[in-house]
Order: C-alpha cells, then structure tokens, then sequence
C-alpha cells in the first residue's frame, strides 16, 4: 500500500512539473500589459519628423511629383525596441473621404498584435507603428502583417503621409509610388 501512495504521489509529481514547464515554454502567462497610448519616445518622433518635413524643400519637391527626394530627417537605428516604434509595411487604402488610412503594421508571434497612432499636421500626417504586449519565451520567427485603419480629424488633402520610424513617405504596400503621390 505505502508503494502504491508513493508512486501515485510521484506521478502526480512529474505531471504537475510537466504542466508547468510546458506553461513556461509556450510563453503563457508572461505577458507585459499592453496599451494603445503612444509612448513619448514615439510621439517625440512623430513631432519630430513632421517639424522636418512641413514647409521643407523635399516636401514642396514630393509635391511636385519628384519622388527620388531626399528626406530631410533619417530613419531610426536598428536597436529601436518594437513596442518603441516599427517601420510600416505600406498603405493599402486611402476612404474615398479622405479621412482614414489602412496600412500594413508588423509584428511578431510572441505579442497582442499592432497599434499605430497618428499624428496629423497642416503638411504631413505622421503614423508610428509599434508592438504591444510582448511576451517572453521561445518564439517562432516570423513576420505578420495586419491591415490596420487609422481614423483622421480631417482629410488627408495634399499632406503628405509620413512613417515615423523611417522619417519617409509611406510606400504603397503593392510596391507603387508612396502615399500622397
């Protein structure tokens, strides 16, 4: 009797360890809480490059149809956290309005997913993209696109539309000219 209490509280034992450690591995429970509220670090980009941008020379040549301008701002460096700030993946639709944008934001498969937030100027309407809710533990390595509708105070008119991450026009996700073309 004592041999099969002993065994019995053994497996059951191995079975609580091989849960947990099977928890542990897939990440679950790890979670950083994750909020839709720009971070002032990417918010001070967006101002900054919509104050390089509006009433630039580049921005009266992108105007005029010349896209091989020279941005008056460069992009980010590398070591950017995801959750800081990301690059876009391109616009896919301008509202007939004019006053929302969808746009291809990334992100991993270890995270809640995407967030853009806008910043929106009388010359430019800066997006940043960022990650949010990123969890610890092994993960694949993959990148997921998600359409993402951005909703605008007012028309995008003759703005241009900027990636805060790069501090260029957004491209168009199917390779064609950026937006604002």
């Amino acid at each position: 009797m004592r041999t099969d209490m002993t065994r019995t509280a053994r497996l059951l034992l191995v079975l609580a360890l091989s849960a947990a450690g099977a928890g542990a591995a897939a990440g679950c429970g790890s979670a950083e809480a994750g909020g839709t509220e720009p971070s002032p670090r990417s918010d001070a980009r967006a101002q900054q490059v919509a104050k390089a941008w509006d009433g630039s020379r580049a921005a009266d040549r992108w105007r005029a149809g010349h896209r091989t301008v020279a941005p008056p701002i460069g992009p980010l460096g590398q070591n950017v956290p995801a959750d800081v700030l990301a690059p876009l993946g391109g616009l896919t639709r301008v509202a007939g309005n004019g006053r929302s944008l969808t746009v291809v934001a990334h992100h991993g498969s270890c995270d809640d997913g995407p967030v853009v937030d806008v910043l929106e100027t009388s010359g430019s309407v800066v997006l940043s993209a960022a990650v949010t809710g990123l969890h610890d533990g092994p993960c694949t390595s993959e990148l997921r696109g998600k359409k993402m509708t951005v909703k605008l105070d007012g028309p995008v008119g003759d703005r241009i539309v900027l990636d805060a991450f790069t501090g260029r026009p957004v491209p168009d996700a199917d390779g064609g000219a950026p937006a604002g073309s």
